[in-house]
């Protein structure tokens, strides 16, 4: 009687670690916003935004990139 619950709290337990591998997995990909209230995100004197000159990561694909 007791073999049941134990599956039961086995897989109850892989899908919360699925869950939260699934969700670790969630992002954009490009640079960061800058906040509302930064000198970034107002535009300037002449009515422009500034330029974001922030670091640019090169594209690196990881194995598991196709699969999502």
């Amino acid at each position: 009687m007791s073999r049941p619950r134990s599956f039961l709290r086995v897989a109850a337990v892989a899908v919360l670690m699925g869950g939260a591998l699934a969700l670790a997995g969630c992002g954009v990909r490009g640079p960061l916003e800058p906040p509302p209230d930064s000198a970034l995100g107002q535009p300037g004197p002449d009515g422009k935004m500034p330029k974001d000159t922030g670091p640019v990561k090169p594209n690196k694909p990881f194995i598991l990139d196709p699969l999502l």
